[in-house]
């Protein structure tokens, strides 16, 4: 795993992933920030807040040089998929903010 003092301050984007339709994915610019002894992934612009798990810390990578522009000028990249939750479970769920765009 990369070490916290790599990714403090620098651009992070996360492919996103729609688990409900192939090949549906999008590219957000953040950051992870440390807080209450956790690994946050946070968009302002999207107001989203995401703890990861030491399995989606793992995925972390530095962005290759030739990848730059498609994750938008990120310095690290990781992936996650995100499907809908069904209605009598939304209440066992951590909100996130996170909300697939309907474009």
């Amino acid at each position: 795993m990369i070490e916290y003092h790599f990714l403090k301050d620098r651009a992070v984007a996360l492919l996103l992933w729609n688990a409900d339709k192939e090949n549906d994915a999008h590219v957000y610019l953040g950051e992870i920030i440390m807080r209450d002894g956790g690994f946050h992934f946070v968009n302002i612009e999207k107001k989203w807040d995401v703890l990861l798990n030491a399995q989606q810390l793992e995925r972390l990578k530095e962005v290759p040089e030739h990848l730059k522009e498609i994750f938008l000028n990120a310095d690290f990249s990781f992936s996650l998929s995100m499907s809908g939750i069904p209605e009598d479970l939304k209440e066992t769920f951590i909100s996130t903010g996170m909300k697939w765009h309907l474009d």
